[in-house]
C-alpha cells in the first residue's frame, strides 16, 4: 500500500500546523495589562466601544456581519482549554495563534496607545494562553504606528518559547508597508530570526480606501475584495521599495484565499519589465522574491467545489512550496482542516500534502 493510500484523513498526518487560528480577546482581557494613563483612557469611557469594533457591528461602516454561517455557534477562545478544543476538532498538532480584536490595531489613531495595546496583548497571551510544549504558540503583536517601539517589542519577546513570529496587523495601515519608516520592524524580525505575519480585516478598509468604502452597505460587498486588495497594495509597495532585497525575512500573507496570487505575481512581473527604474533595489524579478520569501495561508479556499481549479491555482504560484494550511477558527467563515485535505489528496502526491499541512510551516516559524 502506498504512502498516499494510507492518508485517509488529516489525523493520519504526523504534523498538522494551523497557521492562522484566532483568539477572541476583548478589551476587558488586556485592560489589566495596560499601564497608566492608557488603562484609564480605554477603561474610562473614552474608548469604551472597543476602539471601533463592537461584536459583529461596525458602527462607522453601517452594516452587520453574519452571526452564524451554520458551521459553528459563536465560540469564545480565551483560554488554553478553548484552544485545545479547537485543535482537537481540526486534528491539528500545533497552532499559530493570532488576535481578533487587535486585527484592527493598525486603525488606532493614537500611536502611543496602539503600542501599549500591543504590549498588553502580548503579556496577556503569554500569561494565559501560551503553552508551546502543547503546541500552543503565537506571534508577537506589534503596532505599525510606532515602528521603533515595535522593534523593541520584538527584541523583548523573541526569546519567549511561545513566540514564533511577528504579527503585523496590516489592515488600514497608511502609508503602505514598503515605506522606509517600517524598516525597524523588518530589521528586528531579521535579527531575531522571526517571520512577519501580515493580516488584514474587512472593516479596516474604511481608512485605507475610505471613499470607495462608503459605497459598501453590506458585509458581502466589503469582505469579497478587502483582504486581497489590501495585501496587493502592501506587497506592491514592499516589492517596489525592495523590502525583500534589503531584509532576509520570510513574510506570511494571511487570510485572503489563493486565487489572487497568480494574477498579482504575473502582473507585477509584467509591469516591472517595462518600468524597472521604479524598483531600482530589485536584483531579480518580483516573482522570484515572492517565491523565495513569501508564504500564503490557505483560508478561505475559494472554489472548493472545483478541485481542478484549486490544484491549477496552487501550481500557478508555486504553492506546493509556499502554501500553509490555516483554518481561521473560530471565525464565522473558518475552513475545516478536512476540506482542503480532500482536494490536495485528489490532486497532489503525499509530499505536497505533508508540506502544506505542516512541514513547510516548521521551516518558516520559530517553533
Amino acid at each position: 500500500m502506498s504512502d498516499h493510500d494510507t492518508m485517509s484523513g488529516v489525523a493520519d498526518l504526523d504534523v498538522v500546523v494551523d497557521c492562522d487560528a484566532h483568539l477572541t480577546e476583548h478589551q476587558e482581557d488586556v485592560l489589566p495589562y495596560l499601564p497608566s494613563p492608557f488603562a484609564e483612557m480605554v477603561g474610562g469611557g473614552l474608548a469604551s466601544d472597543d476602539y471601533g469594533y463592537i461584536g459583529n457591528f461596525y458602527p462607522s461602516a453601517g452594516f452587520l456581519t453574519p452571526v452564524n454561517t451554520g458551521k459553528i455557534e459563536s465560540t469564545s477562545v480565551k483560554s488554553r482549554d478553548a484552544v485545545r478544543e479547537g485543535m482537537a476538532m481540526l486534528d491539528t498538532t500545533r497552532t499559530v495563534l493570532t488576535p481578533t480584536q487587535n486585527l484592527y490595531l493598525g486603525c488606532v489613531q493614537h500611536p502611543e496607545l496602539a503600542a501599549a495595546l500591543a504590549t498588553a496583548y502580548n503579556e496577556w497571551f503569554l500569561d494565559t494562553i501560551a503553552a508551546p510544549d502543547d503546541g500552543l504558540s503565537g506571534a508577537c503583536l506589534v503596532a505599525p504606528q510606532r515602528p521603533g517601539d515595535a522593534a523593541e517589542e520584538i527584541d523583548d519577546r523573541a526569546d519567549e518559547d511561545a513566540v514564533c513570529a511577528v504579527f503585523l496587523p496590516s489592515g488600514g495601515v497608511d502609508p503602505p508597508l514598503g515605506k522606509e519608516r517600517y524598516h525597524p520592524i523588518y530589521e528586528a524580525a531579521e535579527d531575531n530570526g522571526l517571520p512577519v505575519m501580515m493580516h488584514n480585516a474587512a472593516g479596516t478598509m474604511m481608512l485605507s480606501f475610505s471613499h470607495q468604502f462608503q459605497g459598501f452597505d453590506r458585509y458581502l460587498s466589503s469582505h469579497v475584495p478587502a483582504h486581497a486588495m489590501q495585501h496587493m497594495v502592501h506587497l506592491s509597495s514592499m516589492l517596489t521599495k525592495g523590502v525583500p532585497e534589503l531584509f532576509d525575512v520570510d513574510f506570511v500573507v494571511q487570510e485572503a484565499g489563493i486565487g489572487w496570487i497568480p494574477y498579482f505575481v504575473r502582473r507585477f512581473d509584467h509591469e516591472y519589465r517595462a518600468k524597472r527604474e521604479d524598483a531600482p533595489l530589485l536584483e531579480r524579478l518580483p516573482s522570484e522574491y515572492v517565491r523565495d520569501q513569501f508564504y500564503f495561508t490557505s483560508q478561505p479556499v475559494e472554489g472548493t467545489e472545483d478541485p481542478q481549479y484549486i490544484a491549477d491555482t496552487i501550481r500557478h504560484f508555486g504553492g506546493e512550496e509556499s502554501l500553509l494550511f490555516s483554518s481561521d477558527y473560530p471565525h464565522l467563515d473558518f475552513d475545516h482542516s478536512s476540506d482542503l485535505f480532500r482536494i490536495l489528496k485528489s490532486q497532489f502526491g503525499p509530499e505536497t500534502v505533508r508540506k502544506v499541512y505542516g512541514e513547510t510551516a516548521l521551516g518558516v516559524f520559530d517553533f
